[in-house]
């Protein structure tokens, strides 16, 4: 864990220490097209479903494919969030095919040539996955692959996008992931490591679920919305 904290110091030129958020962007969301609701997750839907509006998820899909360097962190937000509408391996990227298996045989056997290599149409296919994203950066970044840059403020705006939904320091503020997997890059931001984990399903709070990870008198608290019930919201 050291290691990766270490390789993220390098990679993103910031570090977040537990308690103390960098850069947090407040995210607009209001579509006077739609109904109003106040829950997180008919929110997203509504801006990524909404062909006018400018956060729609057909066309994030092409400025991170094409435009990378240009994507805003609010973009990013909707395209991080938006993905849980259309993801059919919801909380388990790795079950989602074979390159995906194959990629993370590359990071057990610390290929950068062949995790650059399958990284990029993974990331063509899913923009999103921070595991993907990390380790194609870490690689083009000790191969100086001129790509790294792209690529690494991409993953730059999606953990500012992440981070301005929460702190983790608090059931309130719990840290939003669409993804297991994400929970472990943003721990290693986060320093928080030599920790145990524990998972909690609120009686009042019906389809919440989070994970808790504590660290002696410290929790950082994850909301996994890949286990929530979408309600047949689905992207096409």
């Amino acid at each position: 864990m050291k290691k990766i904290i270490t390789t993220l110091i390098l990679l993103l030129g910031f570090v977040v220490s537990y308690g103390q958020v960098t850069d947090t962007t407040n995210i607009a969301v209001a579509d006077s097209t739609y109904q109003v609701y106040t829950d997180f997750t008919h929110i997203v839907y509504n801006m990524v479903s909404n062909s006018a509006s400018e956060y729609y998820y057909p066309k994030l899909e092409e400025k991170v494919k094409n435009n990378k360097s240009e994507m805003t962190v609010e973009e990013c937000y909707y395209l991080y969030y938006g993905r849980l509408f259309k993801n059919e391996h919801k909380g388990v990227p790795f079950l989602a095919s074979s390159e995906r298996m194959d990629f993370d045989k590359a990071i057990a056997k610390g290929n950068c040539n062949k995790i650059i290599k399958s990284g990029i149409p993974l990331l063509d296919s899913n923009p999103v996955d921070l595991t993907v994203l990390f380790h194609t950066c870490k690689c083009m970044n000790d191969k100086k692959d001129e790509r790294w840059e792209d690529y690494n403020n991409l993953l730059c705006k999606l953990l500012n996008a992440i981070f301005s939904e929460g702190t983790g320091q608090s059931l309130e503020t719990a840290i939003k992931v669409i993804d297991i997997e994400d929970e472990y890059i943003i721990k290693g931001i986060l320093g928080f490591i030599g920790e145990t984990e524990s998972l909690y399903i609120p009686k009042d709070l019906p389809g919440k679920v989070y994970n808790v990870w504590s660290k002696g008198d410290q929790k950082l608290y994850f909301e996994e919305l890949f286990f929530e019930d979408l309600e047949g919201l689905k992207l096409k």
